[in-house]
């Protein structure tokens, strides 16, 4: 059975198990005292704490009607000079709270709600609007600060040259800002015009959309430690009937009996490669997050050097999509091996074990009906499970979304679901290129946002959970080819994702780069086919995703 998440009833004096423990009250006050020493273990003032590594995880967050601040987060808690005074409103806390984390900067609280927002040091007071435009700005800069303290650290040989011949043309030397206090680089890096590089940063690489609630708070220290943009959420209904239009000659991956309905709405998504849902609701094109799904996933321990994964067939019309699958899962694991268990017919009881036993993975191909998980002998209700020992799943069946919700709830951290019918041939699609998205190493949602680019009812498939979580630690990168009139333009790039400021070399490159920049080349038809044929990536061509190797059998017999 799973550890249970660290709680503050098992803390002393504010540390538990896995470190130290804020308290504070869900109103502007407590949540400004929180935003405040979210950033107090990461003790690492100059540029370098723009890499991963210099920044651990901040301490958790308990809501309370009480606040206490542990003395050892007091103790360790750096000097950065820089205030960040918010109008006195949940709404510009949430918003706030990756600058204010990333800057380390002390949170304070205007005397009403009308005051102007400003960021201030010992030498610049900087004006930003109010809200709705404030969520822009906040994003905005931190984007800017972000990466150009990317741009002028010194760590492990890091010189991310491509743009650093730029920076002495805003008075900005490298050498001297490494070092530098935090609030003297915010002064300098104030005073760069934002656009200057403006088409060199990637986008950001997570944004998050959640109600300023008590629960949002406690998910807060999980958000910053993503570095994830925060916005309010915003949406809109969706035309079922548009949704809802499929090609009537295929068949449906479904039984004679009713499935269980989703009413999801259409989200105003802004900048970001992934986004993710902390609001009410059920989201299109973003994942949706749970505080469960947090907790879960710090709670749980680190996978084994053997990735242990069941594939469960319960429809035996789908018997050729299990086998390409376990064979995926078995063949094409990026560093990770795989134990791979394929079970066939499982009966209630049977599937309720396997679910309930801790695995890294099942992958359940089958039909969902409003009882639950369609088994040889009636329908399994997630819900009815004592926990979920699985800690991420498939469950490639038609509306098995409030499944996959009730396995997060009960100990899963992330997981892949349908919103409602789905075609049987793109199911088996959707469900293949994801088996093998995944062991790539790409994160549940970003393998599940490549592999629905391959069907037209993309929006019929989503996440539930940490949809950031990873099996392997693998570097997955992605491909996008262009044919020209003399051959291929290719960009290459690894996305962000776990490892943000973090840097890259592409195969092509000799100097490293940013995770989630796109490095470059052009190629013949050639060099693109023994590019591709050694690797194991996703390829956009012509608008497709294609895998390397079958992209490069194509490309050579063309």
């Amino acid at each position: 059975m799973r550890e249970r998440a660290v709680d503050v009833t098992d803390s002393v004096d504010g540390i538990g198990s896995d470190g130290p423990i804020l308290t504070v009250s869900a109103t502007p006050a407590g949540i400004a005292t929180a935003l405040t020493h979210l950033s107090d273990l990461t003790r690492t003032t100059d540029a370098a704490r723009s890499h991963p590594d210099a920044r651990p995880h901040p301490p958790l967050v308990s809501v309370s009607d009480r606040t206490h601040v542990p003395p050892v987060l007091r103790l360790c808690r750096p000097t950065t000079g820089v205030e960040f005074r918010l109008p006195p409103t949940r709404e510009y806390l949430f918003v706030a709270a990756p600058l204010a984390y990333y800057l380390g900067a002390t949170v304070t609280l205007a005397d009403d709600e009308s005051a102007t927002p400003r960021l201030l040091t010992p030498g610049v007071e900087h004006d930003l609007n109010a809200l709705p435009a404030f969520q822009t700005d906040v994003a905005d800069l931190l984007r800017h600060v972000f990466f150009l303290d990317c741009l002028v650290r010194e760590r492990q040989g890091e010189a991310f040259a491509c743009w650093r011949d730029a920076l002495p043309e805003y008075g900005l030397c490298p050498l001297s800002l490494s070092d530098a206090p935090l609030a003297a680089r915010l002064e300098a890096y104030l005073d760069v015009p934002p656009e200057t590089f403006e088409d060199c940063w990637p986008e950001w690489h997570l944004a998050t959309y959640a109600d300023p609630t008590a629960e949002s708070l406690a998910c807060l220290p999980y958000l910053l430690d993503s570095l994830s943009l925060i916005y309010l959420p915003e949406w809109s209904d969706i035309d079922a009937q548009g949704l809802l239009r499929r090609s009537l000659d295929d068949f449906f991956r479904a039984p004679t009996g009713p499935i269980a309905s989703v009413d999801v709405v259409d989200p105003e998504l802004q900048a970001g490669e992934l986004h993710a849902w902390l609001a009410e609701g059920v989201p299109v094109s973003a994942f949706t997050l749970s505080r469960s799904a947090f907790e879960n996933r710090f709670a749980a321990p680190p996978p084994n050097d053997t990735l242990d994964v069941s594939v469960v067939l319960n429809d035996d019309a789908m018997e050729g999509e299990h086998e390409v699958v376990a064979r995926t899962y078995r063949e094409r694991s990026a560093g990770t091996p795989a134990d791979v268990t394929v079970h066939e017919s499982l009966s209630v009881d049977e599937l309720a074990r396997l679910l309930e036993s801790p695995c890294d993975f099942v992958h359940y191909i089958g039909h969902c009906e409003v009882g639950g998980l369609q088994c040889s002998d009636g329908g399994l209700d997630c819900e009815s499970l004592s926990q979920s020992g699985v800690r991420t799943f498939f469950l490639n069946a038609c509306g098995s979304y409030h499944q996959g919700r009730a396995l997060v709830e009960r100990g899963s951290v992330a997981g892949a679901v349908t919103l409602r019918t789905v075609l049987n041939r793109p199911a088996a699609t959707v469900g293949t290129t994801f088996a093998r998205l995944l062991m790539c190493g790409f994160g549940i949602e970003r393998a599940m946002q490549l592999a629905r680019r391959q069907i037209m009812m993309s929006t019929d498939y989503a996440v539930v959970g940490d949809g950031t979580y990873s099996l392997t630690d693998a570097e997955p990168a992605v491909v996008h080819l262009d044919a020209t009139d003399d051959g291929y333009d290719l960009t290459y790039t690894i996305p962000a994702d776990g490892r943000v400021g973090d840097g890259f070399r592409a195969p092509f490159e000799t100097c490293r780069r940013l995770r989630g920049t796109t490095a470059e080349t052009s190629l013949d038809r050639e060099a693109v086919v023994e590019f591709l044929k050694d690797r194991d990536v996703p390829v956009i061509y012509d608008g497709n995703l294609h895998l390397s190797d079958t992209l490069a059998d194509a490309l050579k017999m063309a």
